[in-house]
Parts: structure tokens; C-alpha cells; sequence
């Protein structure tokens, strides 16, 4: 899963700097036609209301590209490392229970159920919070172990 992630991670920054440089052509495209109405009003070809006009909405298309840019290259991936993060701990989760300390084992338990654990015969217990609700989804046991037990199941062959 980790794997994954580090490729997620790639091909994101990939995309980002290729829509980056996109956006960087355009807004050189601008500069040169703003650089030619410039040129145009300085020779008289257009009014100074057509000008300011025009220059106006270049100039916002500008700082509308420089806006994306800045989005782009700030915050390409930022989802990756809380996912990264919570892959981590339920990697470990079984570790941490079987053998983990009791602080360990306290803040695996607000991650998972957050603070509405409830106390019922010494145990504590509550539903699970996203994103530990979808492993009990999603598992093929709903999060209960087998009636039959641990073992894996065997094949019988039958004549």
C-alpha cells in the first residue's frame, strides 16, 4: 500500500509540473500581449479607454494563472500524508495491541473509536470512526472473527 502512495505521490507531482509549465506558457502568451497593446496605445493605434480595457482583463487572467500556479505547487499532494499516516498505524495497529504499551494502546483506541468509548462489563467498546469504519466494512469477517475459528479452511476433496 505504501508502495502505491509513493507512486500516487509521484505521479501527482508529475501532473502538478506539467499543468504548472501549461499555465507558465500562458502566462507568458499574456505578457507578449500585453506587450503588444502597450506597444499598439504608445503608436496611437487604440484608445486609452480600449486600452485600459484590455489590459485590465489580460491582468486578470494573469494573476488568475499565477493563483492556480501557486495552488499547484503548494498543495499537490497534501492528502497523501495523512493517508500515508493512517496506513502506518493500521499497519501496526496489531502490534500495538497485542504487545504495545497501555499509552500506545489508549491513543490507538481514540484514533480509532475517538472519545465516545463506552464502558460495558469492564470493557471498553464503541463504533469505529472513518476512515476505521471502512476496514470493518470492507473485511470479509466485518471485523468479528470466524465462527469456525482462526485456522484457515481446508479443502476436502470429494469423490
Amino acid at each position: 500500500m505504501l508502495t502505491r502512495v509513493k507512486e500516487e505521490k509521484k505521479q501527482s507531482a508529475q501532473s502538478a509540473a506539467k499543468v504548472v509549465a501549461e499555465k507558465r506558457a500562458e502566462i507568458q502568451a499574456i505578457n507578449l500581449r500585453l506587450q503588444r497593446l502597450f506597444d499598439s496605445f504608445l503608436d496611437a493605434v487604440i484608445e486609452r479607454e480600449d486600452y485600459t480595457a484590455e489590459k485590465t482583463r489580460l491582468m486578470s487572467q494573469k494573476k488568475s494563472l499565477e493563483g492556480q500556479i501557486d495552488g499547484l505547487t503548494t498543495g499537490r499532494a497534501d492528502w497523501l500524508e495523512p493517508f500515508t499516516e493512517w496506513v502506518l498505524t493500521a499497519k501496526n495497529a496489531g502490534k500495538i495491541v497485542e504487545s504495545g504499551s497501555l499509552p500506545e494502546k489508549r491513543v490507538l483506541a481514540f484514533k480509532v473509536f475517538g472519545s465516545n468509548l463506552v464502558l460495558d462489563g469492564k470493557k471498553a467498546r464503541g463504533s469505529c470512526v472513518k476512515p476505521w469504519s471502512l476496514l470493518v466494512e470492507t473485511s470479509p469477517s466485518g471485523g468479528m472473527v470466524r465462527g469456525t475459528g482462526f485456522e484457515p479452511v481446508t479443502p476436502t476433496v470429494s469423490r
